[in-house]
């Protein structure tokens, strides 16, 4: 995968989010991170930012948040114009080792990959394939 610009993190818990950008910015450096705390502000910045600005982006989305489950982002995404959706890849990052949402992640279409959390340095050199 060509390494994308903008990282998007849709996730409750704030200070994952800030862990997860420094992981980022250490391995990409002129990397943008846009973190959500609130999975509805994360859906409404999707549709205003992309639908003027469209940029490849690499969405990290966590499943078990309190008002909006990953899933069901996964399923707001059916609501989001179809000019959009082509500039994500999505990966699910979660702390679930529950072998059921590993299992749905993989048979989600709009879903690259599931990931542990914390994300790992190593584990962004390896996907962008970086020294």
């Amino acid at each position: 995968m060509e390494t994308p610009q903008r990282f998007l993190l849709i996730d409750d818990d704030p200070s994952n989010n800030l862990l997860t950008k420094i992981s980022i910015k250490k391995v990409i450096d002129n990397a943008e991170v846009i973190a959500h705390t609130m999975p509805e502000a994360g859906i409404q910045y999707i549709i205003d930012e992309y639908a003027a600005n469209p940029v490849q982006t690499v969405l990290f989305l966590d499943i078990n948040m309190p008002t909006l489950s990953g899933w069901d982002v996964l399923d707001k995404f059916a609501e989001i114009p179809e000019l959009i959706v082509p500039n994500f890849t999505i990966y699910v990052l979660s702390s679930s080792v529950d072998p059921s949402d590993k299992a749905k992640a993989a048979s989600n279409n709009l879903v690259a990959g599931y990931l542990e959390k914390p994300l790992s340095r190593e584990v962004l050199k390896s996907m962008f394939q970086l020294a």
